[in-house]
């Protein structure tokens, strides 16, 4: 994954790279499609049952005031932070493409707000209005 997001970087631009990350999540959300939920804790089954499938450790989700929080555990651990960066990028795609699958509402996005502390953090997404 780092010699991935270095070539990347280097090739197309930090932007450009960022862009191309986000792409491979939201064809893995196609490809990887989970059905659609009736309730958050329906969501959260479909989106760990699915992360499993990929390896990629599981999800919690808490509403947070006009938001969805999702907090991830257990996904790959990749010592240099650019692997790290491009990683998140393609979860983050991956989770978003998910929710729109489920019907979601136009304006909505996907977002890395936090990573926790220490060497292998929870890493914390926010599903809100676009300019929140």
């Amino acid at each position: 994954m780092e010699g991935l997001a270095t070539a990347l970087s280097q090739v197309a631009g930090d932007e450009q790279a960022l862009r191309i990350l986000a792409g491979v999540g939201a064809a893995i959300a196609k490809e990887q499609s989970i059905p659609v939920a009736n309730s958050l804790a329906d969501l959260k089954a479909a989106m760990n049952a699915g992360l499993q499938t990929l390896d990629w450790g599981q999800v919690d989700i808490y509403e947070a005031e006009k938001a969805l929080e999702f907090v991830v555990i257990g996904y790959p651990y990749f010592g240099g932070v650019e692997a790290q960066t491009a990683f998140a990028a393609i979860l983050e795609a991956l989770l978003e493409g998910w929710l729109m699958q489920q019907a979601a509402r136009p304006g909505l996005s996907m977002r890395l707000v936090e990573r926790g502390n220490g060497p292998y953090p929870p890493l914390v997404f926010r599903y809100e209005r676009s300019g929140s």
